[in-house]
């Protein structure tokens, strides 16, 4: 049985791979993000970053496993927006995606530890937020969801009320696009998660 790995501490995305069934374990990568400039453009940021993610936790395990890595950002206007340290900064972000539209991009990567080969790819979600008023972001920048979020918020908390449209992979928001890990394990590793 082909046993993986999970390289991050996000209960989001731990949550999002549990619907797929399959027993892992979790191993935090101990990657510097600031190693990827921001110049690139989205879908090879997150894709980099992914990379560096898996291969660096696949590089530190002597048995044979599949390292799934994966990194998300808010891109608004050519601009990533990350998580947020203080109050002030989610603010300003939620302020700035206020009736606006934005796109989450996730890279991910999937390596072998025994070969350190690997795939990677990314998907693209765009979203539209309505109008948010300046007390509602007030609320919202006081309870704890936007401080460890890409963007300043998680769709599937509290900030699901400021959402207008969506276009894509909703999983790809939270944090982990199933459908395309999935296809990388069934095409790539010709592992299919339902035998």
């Amino acid at each position: 049985m082909t046993r993986f790995v999970l390289a991050s501490k996000s209960p989001r995305r731990k949550e999002l791979l549990d619907t797929l069934k399959i027993e892992y374990e979790v191993i935090e990568s101990s990657v510097d993000e600031s190693a990827v400039s921001k110049d690139e453009l989205p879908d090879i940021y997150v894709q980099k970053l992914a990379i560096l993610k898996s291969t660096d936790v696949a590089s530190k395990i002597k048995s044979e496993v599949l390292v799934i890595g994966a990194d998300t950002i808010v891109e608004y206007e050519g601009r990533f927006l990350g998580k947020p340290k203080t109050r002030e900064e989610a603010y300003e972000m939620i302020k700035l995606l206020s009736g606006k539209k934005h796109n989450v991009y996730t890279g991910i990567c999937v390596t072998n530890s025994k070969t350190m080969e690997f795939t990677s790819t990314f998907e693209k979600t765009e979203i539209i937020f309505n109008e948010i008023e300046h007390n509602e972001i007030i609320k919202y920048i006081n309870t704890d969801e936007p401080y460890d979020k890409a963007g300043g918020y998680a769709i599937q908390g509290y900030a699901n009320r400021f959402i207008e449209n969506i276009v894509g992979d909703y999983n790809n928001v939270v944090g982990l696009p199933v459908y395309k890990l999935s296809n990388i394990l069934k095409d790539e590793f010709d592992i299919d998660i339902l035998d």
